[in-house]
């Protein structure tokens, strides 16, 4: 499954196909591609609040790909509406039937006292999706 996944990644970069195909995991079947994905955000009272956490977000995809619907939870409510509103976004690959699907969404901070005013740096790994900002200075907003 690994090197077939390489493979597909690597043939795609190779003949420069403009859709994103990431793999993820689905209760249907083990391979369900996305056509088009959308970084997500770090809300920011979350951010300011320091909160971090990871959100759980089982997803029901229709059949031409388009989410049905997404429940976010394991974490503050901030980063679970921020999760599900951010998939909803998304575009899966058509299917024959309906399927869900179940991507991890990991809210945290990197460095310690340091502070940058930059947007987030979003890693895919699916099915899960890494947000990872700086921690922002005490009394800053």
């Amino acid at each position: 499954m690994k090197k077939r996944r390489t493979i597909l990644m690597f043939l795609s970069m190779l003949f420069g196909f403009a859709t994103l195909h990431v793999m993820a995991r689905s209760a249907v079947d083990d391979r369900v591609c996305t056509q088009h994905t959308v970084d997500p955000t770090y809300p920011r009272l979350a951010r300011l609040a320091r909160i971090t956490g990871a959100v759980d977000v089982d997803i029901e995809v229709d059949k031409d790909g388009s989410v049905r619907s997404a429940i976010g939870s394991g974490a503050h409510n901030l980063l679970n509406r921020a999760a599900e509103e951010n998939v909803k976004k998304w575009t899966f690959c058509s299917s024959k039937e309906n399927f869900k699907v179940k991507i991890i969404y990991a809210y945290r901070f990197e460095g310690q006292a340091e502070y940058q005013e930059s947007p987030p740096k979003v890693v895919f790994h699916l099915p899960r999706v890494e947000i990872v900002a700086h921690a922002p200075m005490p009394g800053l907003d």
